[in-house]
């Protein structure tokens, strides 16, 4: 990565996990984004996006020294608060205007009018609104979270519902279908403990793959890289 990143955490619970700022570097190297099973609002000043939840890797062109600002949603609550299912906007970046939502055609002039204040502004707006329902989606990323995650089919006869409903409500919730959003979190696990591990297969294991030719298989499949490649991506 050959900009510079910033993450500032937000008190848990609420429907805002984070803020975040890019600063792309001098040269316009594309940017790694990785699924991380999040959907983020983009800001550059100028334009007011969305962008979509992944399913696998993308490289974003950013400006040389261009300021990226983002908000990334908790699990569940994108959905809500854009008023649209997220598998109509998978691997997307779509301006949010394009939605028909009240209030979106102008927000992004809004934003302009506060200056370098634009995201701390919205995001006060989006909190105002309230905590996510703990609903059963909700649950269901819980779930998957863990390193040995339920199956599917034990996932929907604990919630009482079938496994067609549940990969529907799924893909509505997060833009995709349980197994997918398991795989993605897992990759992400093994992203986080490979920092603190002596190894990566000891991180690849405790993140939940059972060796490390599942690891390369998810590496491959989500991203294109091998797990080595990806590791230094991440780090650099």
């Amino acid at each position: 990565m050959s900009g510079r990143y910033r993450q500032h955490d937000l008190a848990p619970g609420q429907s805002l996990l984070c803020r975040w700022e890019y600063v792309q570097g001098t040269r316009a190297t594309p940017a790694l984004v990785l699924p991380d099973a999040c959907v983020d609002l983009l800001w550059d000043g100028a334009r007011l996006s969305i962008a979509g939840p992944d399913t696998r890797a993308q490289y974003a062109d950013i400006a040389p020294s261009a300021r990226v600002q983002g908000l990334r949603f908790a699990p569940g609550a994108a959905a809500r608060w854009l008023g649209v299912p997220l598998h109509a906007l998978a691997d997307q970046r779509v301006d949010l205007r394009d939605l028909a939502k009240a209030g979106f055609a102008t927000l992004a002039e809004r934003m302009a009018e506060h200056d370098g204040d634009a995201m701390a502004w919205l995001a006060g707006r989006i909190l105002a609104d309230g905590p996510p329902r703990v609903d059963a989606m909700r649950v269901v990323h819980a779930r998957l979270s863990h390193a040995f995650p339920d199956s599917v089919a034990q996932l929907a006869r604990d919630l009482g519902i079938t496994e067609r409903t549940l990969l529907r409500r799924c893909d509505e919730t997060f833009g995709y279908g349980p197994k997918r959003l398991s795989r993605i979190l897992r990759l992400q696990r093994f992203l986080d403990l490979q920092r603190m591990r002596p190894s990566l297969l000891d991180a690849a294991l405790e993140a939940g793959y059972y060796d490390a030719a599942q690891l390369a298989g998810d590496a491959r499949r989500l991203t294109g890289l091998t797990p080595t490649a990806l590791v230094a991506q991440v780090a650099g």
